[in-house]
């Protein structure tokens, strides 16, 4: 079984790679892109958020460095591989918790195959976070098996381990400051609990670690933040009339789901199987049999899942950004492994747990075939890797290329090399000013009007340059695209 398991487990990593990494991606965008060309232009200190922004640290482009560098792999391709080898290694610390062979498989197809609302679980920040978490959960609990603790060394290397894994995870998503909070929160009172002389709490090497790891933690995010170009603070509630907002905009978003009326009906009929498995285990919670560790894990999920939860729904930041689905990402992956963890220790009859699997194995599947139809079949209707559009750019030569921000980064990701690429200049999201003036130093320069422009006017003017048209517009890269020439400065004698 564990062979079978394994073999499984392999074919949905590669084919959630095929589908989802940025090689393949069909809704691959300027957001995907900006990590791409990061690994590329990577430099310390200006590189430790992802460009223009104190959030989102960048580990894939520093880790990237070691394929990109040392064996010559492109920027893109670099990306591709190290994301993924991160969510594989945050699988395998996850499923290190689960005994049943074929609720890793389910968690595999939750993890590699998420819903369309929740998709971002392989693209952004939220699924590195837990992958660095579900490390320091691994290692938390293979420190508290006994053969080790007699070894100083190796036990001082793993708490070091941990508690690097958990400034990265920090690093990576300031809402990892939550999940760190609450694991060791969680580890502290299951200490307290078996000790009965708190005072012994100071003899142990675990809480120097804990509070060198806090200072070490603290000045290195500090100083990450004050490198970046832009600070926000995130950490401003919501006021009472501002709450009940946000809860009606996240429950309307509920209901379409239930009314089918989201337009994602994979994901509706995946929304009433969740309710009823969820139904089906409140009722046999009374045959749950959890050891000490077991529920050491079940109540850290459960806490992160319900915090986060709270977190999102009373922060301003969420309703100031429409209360966006992938906020919701980080109680998807807690709360669907800690509903695992439940029916992983549930003593029921066979007939029983059979019933659970196959509910389990129809929902996840719906769910994960749920993104593939939307991404065929409702948008953008094809399975083109996006990349394959941006390549078509590359018919050009050596440019520099203008346009809305989401026709930006993304047309320059596959070869930084040949083309620059910038957004205009009268939007919000130029993420980094140094790729302004590399467009600039290219002798041909185009614009793609998608997004932004009615039609190519004769003169433009961005960056306080002008730019003269020059020639017929035409179509590449599903863009509409025409070039323009640098206005050559006049000199007066």
């Amino acid at each position: 079984m564990k062979k079978i398991s394994l073999l499984i487990i392999g074919l949905i990593f590669l084919l959630s790679f095929r589908f989802y990494s940025s090689l393949f991606y069909p809704l691959l965008n300027s957001d995907n892109a900006v990590t791409i060309l990061m690994v590329y232009y990577f430099k310390l200190p200006n590189d430790l958020y992802f460009w223009g922004q104190d959030r989102m640290g960048s580990i894939i482009p520093l880790i990237g460095q070691i394929p990109f560098k040392i064996f010559n792999i492109s920027a893109l391709t670099s990306e591709a591989i190290v994301h993924y080898l991160i969510l594989l290694l945050g699988f395998f610390s996850f499923s290190h918790f689960l005994k049943s062979y074929f609720l890793k498989i389910v968690f595999a197809i939750i993890w590699f195959f998420p819903p369309m609302r929740l998709i971002d679980v392989t693209q952004f920040a939220f699924g590195i976070h837990y992958s660095l978490i579900a490390m320091a959960c691994y290692l938390f609990d293979y420190y508290q098996k006994e053969k080790i603790q007699n070894n100083l060394l190796f036990r001082h290397l793993i708490l070091s381990t941990i508690t690097l894994l958990l400034i990265m995870s920090i690093w990576v998503s300031d809402m990892a400051l939550v999940s760190v909070f609450i694991l060791l929160v969680i580890q502290l009172y299951f200490y307290l609990k078996t000790n009965k002389f708190y005072f012994s709490l100071f003899k142990k090497i675990e809480l120097y670690h804990t509070l060198i790891g806090v200072l070490l933690g603290y000045l290195f995010i500090h100083y990450a933040k004050n490198t970046a170009p832009n600070r926000q603070d995130y950490t401003i509630l919501s006021d009472i009339s501002t709450i009940k907002q946000t809860v009606i905009i996240f429950w309307n978003t509920i209901l379409d789901f239930f009314k089918f009326k989201s337009n994602e009906p994979f994901t509706s009929v995946y929304s009433y199987f969740v309710i009823i498995i969820l139904v089906l285990l409140f009722i046999q919670l009374k045959k749950l049999r959890l050891s000490s560790t077991a529920k050491k894990w079940v109540l850290f999920f459960l806490f992160d899942a319900a915090f986060l939860f709270g977190i999102i729904i009373i922060s301003d930041w969420t309703f100031l950004n429409g209360v966006p689905r992938r906020y919701f990402t980080c109680t998807y992956i807690s709360l669907s492994f800690s509903v695992l963890l439940l029916l992983d220790n549930l003593n029921i009859s066979k007939k029983h747990i059979n019933i659970f699997n196959v509910l389990l194995m129809i929902t996840v599947v719906i769910g994960g075939i749920g993104t593939i139809y939307n991404i065929k079949y409702i948008w953008p209707k094809r399975m083109t890797p996006r990349v394959e559009f941006s390549r078509e750019f590359e018919k050009l030569g050596k440019i520099g290329v203008i346009s809305e921000y989401w026709n930006s980064y993304i047309t320059s990701c596959t070869n930084p090399d040949l083309i620059k690429a910038t957004p205009h200049d009268s939007t919000w999201a130029v993420r980094n000013y140094e790729m302004v003036e590399r467009v600039f130093e290219q002798e041909n320069i185009y614009i793609i009007k998608d997004m932004w422009l009615q039609s190519f006017p004769d003169t433009i003017i961005e960056f306080g340059r002008i730019l003269l048209k020059n020639g017929n517009e035409f179509r590449i890269g599903d863009c509409d695209v025409c070039k323009y020439k640098k206005q050559t400065p006049s000199h007066k004698n």
